[in-house]
């Protein structure tokens, strides 16, 4: 989760903003706006369609494969995924355990290191 964050930071924050609202920095400079990951058709997407997206470019975001390796566009996914559980209910904190494809951990596991 802390490598996805970090990529995260990196490659897309500058437009997906750092909450996934598609507020970044180059949209509030006026370019065109991105893809909030908190409406409903990007909380239901598969996994696939976000590798894809990264992979190949989706709309105005180029391709990013030569630039993230595979593993990391993973992390980067999974970090979105709790990025949408914690903007769904600001109240949730979002653990990588509480993510659609992580495993139930119990309430004593420290921080969901794989």
């Amino acid at each position: 989760m802390t490598r996805g964050r970090e990529r995260y930071d990196i490659f897309c924050s500058v437009c997906h903003g750092m909450t996934g609202n598609g507020d970044g920095m180059i949209v509030r400079r006026g370019f065109r706006r991105a893809a909030s990951f908190n409406d409903d058709r990007l909380r239901q997407a598969p996994v696939g369609h976000f590798f894809d997206a990264i992979t190949n470019g989706w709309g105005a975001m180029p391709s990013y494969a030569s630039q993230i390796p595979v593993q990391d566009r993973w992390a980067i996914i999974a970090y979105i995924r709790a990025l949408q559980i914690s903007q769904q209910n600001p109240n949730a904190t979002a653990s990588p355990a509480a993510t659609p494809a992580g495993p139930a951990a119990s309430p004593a596991s420290s921080g969901g290191q794989r």
